[in-house]
């Protein structure tokens, strides 16, 4: 008789909280940033409420289409606010450059959309190390991805305009090197 009381309320309890979930907007197929979200590209899913990753209630769709994705969104993710923007991506005056580079070129620590970095000059393999600092450009990632063919890691980043051809001429030297920068220092990493 316990034991049947329990199991009752354990599934009172469950269907309490399953009338808890809310509807919000998760994404029905892959699409990648700067592309126009469309109505098919979305759909909706039953969520727990969670303050700490507020999804998009589904009753936005109508806000949502129209808008760019932020990032590369994949199928099934559910859309926070980060998730999108009206803005063009880049937008005027910046531009995204792929900077292509092995492992022992970036730091350990997790590089992710969004992550401020700078990419570093560094000399030929065997000189004497700069007697000054290296000059560097600063960055905001846009997206990293691994190529199998190559092995190199390519950490697309956010640029002005401006240093575009400068960070081209020095990717493709091979002779970069690109470290991790706080978020509290301030800035947008450009």
């Amino acid at each position: 008789m316990a034991l049947l009381a329990l199991g009752g309320g354990g599934a009172y309890v469950l269907a309490e909280r399953a009338s808890d979930a809310v509807e919000v907007i998760a994404m029905m197929a892959d699409v990648p940033r700067g592309h126009v979200i469309s109505e098919h590209d979305l759909t909706t899913a039953s969520a727990m409420p969670d303050p700490a990753l507020a999804p998009i209630p589904a009753s936005r769709i109508p806000e949502i289409v129209g808008q760019r994705a932020a990032a590369d969104l994949s199928r099934g993710s559910l859309l926070t606010d980060g998730s999108v923007t009206t803005q063009m991506l880049p937008a005027a005056g910046e531009t995204v450059v792929g900077v292509a580079v092995t492992e022992a070129q970036l730091p350990t620590e997790p590089i992710t959309p969004g992550s401020r970095v700078r990419i570093f000059d560094t000399p030929n393999a065997g000189d004497d190390p700069p007697d000054t600092t290296p000059d560097s450009i600063a960055a905001s990632v846009v997206s990293v991805t691994s190529e199998a063919t190559t092995g190199h890691i390519v950490v697309n980043v956010l640029v002005r305009s401006n240093v575009a051809g400068d960070l081209v001429a020095r990717v493709a030297t091979g002779r970069v090197g690109i470290v991790l920068d706080s978020l509290e220092d301030g800035g947008d990493g450009l």
